[in-house]
């Protein structure tokens, strides 16, 4: 009996000491397995971080860009973008993306600009300096682009809602800006090409205008309801005339975005051409064009003044105002 109960014994310490071996086993395969390189677990958020495509053939859902604030990471194919100014609504029509909300320039539920086409459908969310928060949240982006200039006060709600993208600010920036967009929703080819095909015009328009060029100096400005807004080198409509090789009269080459005067001092909007834009024209019908001093200038003389698209020139901030800049300049210039 005693020597039964030995084997019986043996037999369950050998069945023991199998059975942990076993899970040993086990565990050190499932370890190994975690900590190599290449699983899938690694792979996934290594792709994700970089952008390239996953072990499993498949693309990876985010991709890192550098914008205004540094480096984000947003979809890599985003399909639901909401844009706070009228720069990124112009440049993503361009490029074939079709947002889903964007902003008015001047008020609240305002039609956008007239110039941009295929803006039908396109929710409204307020304006540029005020975006309603709760009309982006419903939309239910996967990516909003902003300015961080204006939107910095509300980059944290914002980013809580969808990842954000900034550019720096408007103006003589635009066409780094447009290569932010195009980062953002994965097109950055075809913004290159777009801003080619602009460098292209700018360099046609240079021929057309010729040896006239160096002696047609542009001046611009924006009569506004209590003065004038003479526009120096840093708006959008100044960097155009930059890259076409057009001269600004001494009084407006300060490296600044405007200066502010009154009908006073109308020689300072004098050139061989003048360019003026507004929302409203009462104080230069009123107040300008009716000074003495205003029949004084020799681009009036010459018949040479040029009241242009305030959506272009003024508020565009994109590669298609910026085309309808220099088809302006053609207009009046380039004959």
């Amino acid at each position: 009996m005693f020597k039964s109960s030995s084997l019986f014994i043996s037999a369950l310490v050998l069945c023991f000491t199998l059975l942990v071996s076993g899970c040993g086993a086990n565990n050190s395969d499932t370890k190994n397995t975690a900590d190599k390189p290449g699983t899938n677990a690694d792979s996934s958020a290594a792709n994700n971080a970089t952008g390239n495509k996953q072990d499993n053939g498949q693309e990876a859902q985010t991709r890192k860009i550098t914008d205004a604030r540094g480096e984000i990471e947003v979809p890599a194919k985003p399909a639901r973008v909401v844009v706070l100014h009228n720069g990124a609504l112009d440049d993503l029509l361009a490029l074939g993306v079709k947002p889903v909300g964007a902003p008015s320039i001047v008020s609240v539920n305002a039609s956008f600009p007239a110039y941009l086409p295929g803006t039908d459908g396109i929710s409204n969310i307020g304006t540029v300096d005020q975006p309603s928060l709760e009309a982006v949240q419903a939309l239910k982006p996967d990516l909003i682009i902003g300015i961080k200039a204006s939107h910095e006060a509300i980059y944290d709600k914002l980013s809580q809602i969808a990842p954000t993208v900034f550019v720096e600010t408007l103006g003589e920036t635009w066409k780094d800006n447009l290569r932010i967009h195009a980062d953002a929703v994965g097109l950055s080819e075809k913004g290159k090409e777009l801003l080619a095909v602009y460098d292209e015009r700018t360099q046609q328009l240079k021929k057309a205008i010729g040896d006239r060029i160096a002696e047609t100096e542009i001046s611009l400005f924006r009569p506004r309801d209590n003065g004038i807004q003479i526009y120096l080198t840093k708006p959008f409509a100044a960097g155009i005339l930059a890259d076409s090789g057009l001269p600004r009269p001494e009084a407006q080459r300060e490296d600044a975005f405007s200066r502010n005067i009154t009908e006073e001092s109308i020689a300072d909007l004098d050139g061989d051409a003048i360019f003026w834009f507004s929302r409203d024209t009462a104080y230069f019908e009123e107040k300008v064009e009716k000074s003495p001093l205003w029949a004084t200038l020799k681009a009036v003389q010459g018949k040479k003044v040029y009241h242009v698209d305030w959506e272009t020139w003024m508020s565009g901030n994109g590669i298609q105002a910026a085309n309808k800049v220099i088809d302006d300049l053609f207009t009046h210039l380039g004959q």
